[in-house]
């Protein structure tokens, strides 16, 4: 159905327009690469870090995607906080989240959990980015946070609701005879009810008609799950399956070893708690920053630690985080990778030629900062230049060309708004300042477009102000006055509506 993921990854560069997103986030992860995607399109630019084939970090020129305009507009910062730390962070290069810990606004535990968020947000909204360039760049530089997304739900839930559908509906083509199917034995992501109730439906080998009675899916709906679907590997063309089960061997009788039993140890002192919040705090805090640090940073030890004290440092710190100590999956997965890098760093400083290879390393990272020259890092290489683009400001500029009655200037601004973030209200501003350049011309798509902006946002004042005023404009007077009446039910101080209402009524009596 798809190119085979190592054919997907010949290109080193190329367009999503050719080559869609989703296939290539799942090359990536099939093939375990570790590498840095980088996308441009027109201003706006993005760089996503993948180590075995997993999205761990997104770099990008976009003010709102930075975490301490996330935390803003999640409200879990204040803006008078955010410009204080901002200020800070810059004066000190200090790191704004380990910044925020520092000074008590957010925990180590909540400031994962919105890393987790910011980056899901910042990867889903490349879906929409279609029309981008990219580039697999070889060269990565290790980030310091440790947040990781899973690629297959990344590809689901960006193809069911970021990715445009024309672009769906143009990579994902086959007759109307193709029959679907589960593929078996391949481990798939976790489903939603929606997903999970389309996959189900393929035990029958359905055609996509078929498949659109069996669920009462409209097209677009189904259309995108089955896409996700068939990009994840959990669904194929009918006959594919059938060709790949007839050519696969036979499995091997399984080999059944009575484990011995094993007397698990216990750690020394008191078991944290789950739900001690001092003890998720310690662990988040240690796991987030110990990328960021070299062997002797993580187990605390100095340049000339002697074996003993080295054992005693390691001791203290895998009893300190000791995986027994934790029930929750997810905090034991931390505890575990925390010990395996804990080992690492004993093992590394354990050997007399590696020890002094780190200190090497640290005696040059000095070198540097004290302005010592030498070969740039892969960040200041790859960094990324060009200056944050902030949606909102974008979005202002577009408001005083309106003001001005410079239609077409007040898109533009608008446009590059839409580009950058977006927000309802942002489309409903471009979609009124396209019909007020044109309104001959653009009438029944900008009365299309604000339809769409409402079914995703019916809360939107001007939303549906432009809405009556378009289809006031189209003849349409029956919407035009359903449209002023919700405008004034969202507002009702402003008695404009009313008027607006009574004359529309008036000039719908007339025809």
């Amino acid at each position: 159905m798809f190119p085979a993921p190592s054919h997907v990854l010949r290109q080193r560069e190329g367009t999503l327009s050719e080559l869609p997103l989703p296939l290539l986030l799942h090359a990536l992860d099939v093939e375990e690469r570790t590498c840095t995607l980088e996308l441009r399109v027109r201003q706006r630019e993005k760089r996503i870090t993948f180590e075995d084939g997993a999205p761990v970090a997104c770099v990008s020129n976009l003010l709102h995607e930075t975490l301490g305009k996330f935390l803003v507009e999640k409200g879990r910062l204040s803006e008078v906080d955010y410009q204080k730390a901002l200020s800070e962070s810059i004066q000190t290069g200090q790191d704004m989240g380990a910044l925020l810990v520092q000074k008590g606004l957010i925990s180590p535990f909540d400031l994962y959990k919105q890393l987790q968020a910011n980056l899901g947000m910042s990867l889903l909204d490349c879906f929409r980015w279609t029309e981008a360039k990219y580039k697999l760049i070889a060269d990565v530089e290790q980030p310091a946070t440790s947040v990781r997304t899973n690629t297959a739900q990344l590809i689901l839930t960006g193809v069911a609701n970021m990715m445009p559908f024309d672009a769906v509906a143009t990579h994902f083509t086959f007759t109307d005879d193709r029959r679907f199917a589960q593929v078996p034995g391949v481990d798939g992501p976790k489903l939603s009810a929606k997903d999970a109730r389309l996959f189900q439906a393929l035990k029958a080998r359905p055609t996509f008609a078929e498949l659109l009675q069996q669920t009462s899916y409209d097209t677009e709906t189904a259309l995108r799950r089955l896409y996700a679907l068939c990009i994840v590997g959990v669904v194929d063309f009918a006959d594919s399956v059938d060709e790949r089960v007839a050519s696969a061997p036979p499995p091997a009788a399984p080999v059944v070893v009575e484990p011995e039993p094993v007397k698990a140890a216990v750690p020394s002192g008191t078991p944290f708690s789950d739900e001690d919040e001092a003890a998720r705090n310690a662990l988040m805090s240690a796991f987030m920053s110990h990328r960021s640090q070299d062997p002797f940073g993580l187990l605390g030890v100095p340049e000339d630690v002697q074996p003993l004290a080295l054992r005693k440092a390691f001791l203290s710190m895998a009893d300190k985080f000791n995986p027994l100590r934790f029930n929750t999956p997810d905090l034991k997965e931390k505890a575990e990778v925390l010990l395996a890098a804990y080992g690492r760093a004993f093992g590394v400083l354990s050997e007399p030629d590696l020890a002094a290879l780190w200190r090497k390393r640290r005696a040059a990272a000095r070198e540097k900062e004290r302005g010592a020259t030498g070969r740039p890092s892969t960040a200041e290489q790859f960094r990324i230049k060009t200056e944050l683009l902030d949606g909102r400001t974008q979005f202002e500029q577009g408001k005083q060309r309106l003001e001005a009655r410079n239609f077409s200037g007040a898109f533009e601004y608008f446009e590059y708004a839409c580009d950058i973030e977006p927000r309802p209200l942002h489309l409903s501003y471009r979609a009124w300042a396209r019909y007020l350049m044109k309104p001959e011309v653009h009438g029944k798509l900008v009365v299309q477009e604000l339809t769409d902006v409402l079914r995703q946002e019916p809360g939107l004042e001007e939303g549906w102000f432009f809405l009556g005023e378009v289809s006031r404009g189209e003849g349409q007077w029956a919407q035009a006055e359903d449209a002023y009446r919700k405008a004034f039910k969202l507002n009702p101080k402003n008695r404009r509506y009313v008027d607006l209402i009574q004359e529309t009524i008036k000039n719908a009596a007339k025809r």
